[in-house]
């Protein structure tokens, strides 16, 4: 019996702009009566019922954040699946598609969602506080150091990303780090929380969540990564060294009083010094190339099927279910014929731990049409844990349903040979069925090395390898999930397997 937990999750580049429709029902009706157009860039598919202009101005700024980046950070900085931003027109018309926290649509101008088929962003373009592209700039950076969202705590994910949310383009380079006037107003009446508790917010907290205690953590945040990255040459180096120590399993606290040499109170003090001294300076890095190029966009008309299982997909990645099948049911009603409402089901089947609903849907939708990369990697997905005893514990699978999830994980990777839960199990099915182990471990490592990230992969590679007797590098695949960034259920799981093969069980 093998368990697996990390079969994963959802693909395309998307912005889509929406442009009606507050709530379902009628509003949403007028807003397929709206006519949509896809607009493509070299990175980006724009997807808008909007003016064309600010659809162009948003894309280009994207392009030219993007290849600053890549020119200082390299280009496999901002590798990463398809992204998708959701740009609505005012806060109003996209209050229906915020995540819910305590059954509300949270407090949020701009959210950022990463999935490993594609990430997202949301945002509204009008209204107050989007008068400029700081909230695309600031989502777009927590995708850009994806990397170290595993080790950094919640306050440094987001005080870098309004670090990098000032973005602007200057003579031969960028300018990041421009003083935030609403976070120094808001500093200059409120007391700021100690740093023992700003280290301990979560992403469940109140604190991050609630409208009236977001703007302290937010504010102190922001001040707190601009003391650090460019209030005292000092700590500029201590910096790298803080995210290392947090790499290696120190505690938020303990890694930071570390790297910077000073108690959390010492800090604070200094912390209080830079707001009263009044002075903070930005960043200017020079960038070779040329950021202001005219960007070229190809148009072509959305179909209103397209458009709502878009929105489907996107409520369904917040956990709105209930309204993730409404917009798929309306788009079975406006084209029955279209495989993408049966796509959007199997989608919300599999989201429910209903596989064998999934499979039946995902049968029925490629009866329609050609359908995506995801969903025949969920269909793989979904066949595989209709054979499950129980939940994650798998067996030996019989040959016909066996050809279907290899015939399914194929075409998937055929579609997008990057994507790396289709690696993953594609790996983990070879496992499963005790054939190919030197093919099983290059998916996997696949898997790891295009999704460094998702420590599930660890876990599996690390069965394989106590299945072929590897026990000395089982052991080594085991040790980051044993570290106190890990997730609480995995770094178990590692130590259950630890404890099985130190007293010589077989897997």
């Amino acid at each position: 019996m093998i368990r697996n937990w990390s079969l994963v999750t959802r693909a395309c580049v998307l912005i889509s702009v929406l442009c009606s429709a507050s709530s379902f029902g009628d509003d949403a009706d007028t807003l397929f009566r709206r006519l949509w157009f896809q607009s493509r860039t070299a990175h980006f598919n724009i997807y808008s019922c909007g003016d064309t202009q600010e659809v162009g101005r948003v894309a280009a700024r994207l392009e030219q954040f993007r290849e600053a980046y890549a020119i200082l950070a390299g280009a496999q900085s901002v590798a990463s699946p398809p992204i998708v931003v959701i740009a609505f027109p005012d806060h109003a018309t996209m209050e229906p598609f915020l995540p819910l926290y305590h059954g509300k649509p949270s407090n949020l101008a701009a959210f950022f969602h990463r999935g490993s088929d594609e990430n997202f962003i949301a945002l509204y373009l009008s209204g107050n506080g989007a008068t400029s592209l700081a909230n695309v700039f600031h989502e777009y950076t927590h995708l850009l150091l994806r990397r170290n969202q595993l080790y950094w705590p919640i306050w440094l994910n987001e005080g870098m990303a309004e670090i990098y949310a000032t973005f602007e383009i200057v003579p031969n380079g960028i300018r990041i780090g421009a003083p935030q006037e609403h976070y120094l107003k808001y500093l200059s009446s409120h007391p700021m929380m100690p740093l023992s508790e700003l280290f301990g917010v979560t992403h469940d907290a109140p604190e991050y969540n609630e409208r009236e205690r977001q703007g302290i953590f937010y504010a102190e945040s922001w001040l707190l990564a601009h003391y650090l990255m460019l209030g005292e040459p000092i700590n500029r180096p201590r910096f790298s060294d803080l995210t290392v120590l947090l790499r290696q399993g120190q505690s938020p606290e303990q890694a930071f009083t570390n790297a910077f040499k000073v108690s959390l109170r010492q800090m604070e003090n200094q912390l209080h010094r830079y707001l009263d001294r009044g002075r903070f300076d930005s960043l200017t890095l020079a960038v070779k190339g040329n950021l202001s190029s005219a960007v070229g966009l190809s148009t072509r008309i959305a179909s209103p099927a397209e458009v709502s299982y878009r929105l489907g997909d996107m409520l369904l990645r917040v956990d709105r279910l209930d309204d993730a099948a409404e917009w798929f049911r309306r788009g079975e009603k406006i084209a029955p014929k279209s495989p993408l409402p049966h796509e959007g089901f199997g989608l919300l089947a599999e989201e429910k731990s209903e596989p064998a609903e999934a499979v039946s849907e995902f049968a029925r939708a490629a009866s329609l049409g050609p359908i995506g990369f995801l969903s025949h990697y969920t269909w793989a997905k979904a066949l595989l844990e209709t054979t499950a005893k129980k939940a994650d514990s798998y067996t030996k699978v019989q040959p016909g349903i066996a050809a279907e999830i290899s015939g399914e994980l194929q075409k998937s990777l055929a579609l997008m040979p990057s994507f790396a839960p289709a690696h993953e199990l594609f790996g983990f099915f070879l496992m499963v069925q005790g054939e190919n182990a030197p093919l099983a471990e290059q998916h996997l490592q696949a898997a790891i090395e295009l999704e460094p990230e998702n420590q599930a992969y660890l876990f599996s590679l690390a069965q394989l390898q106590w299945r072929a007797h590897k026990l000395d590098a089982a052991r080594r695949t085991l040790e980051p999930l044993r570290l106190s960034y890990a997730s609480p259920k995995l770094r178990a799981h590692a130590e259950e397997m630890l404890r099985e093969m130190n007293g010589s069980r077989k897997p």
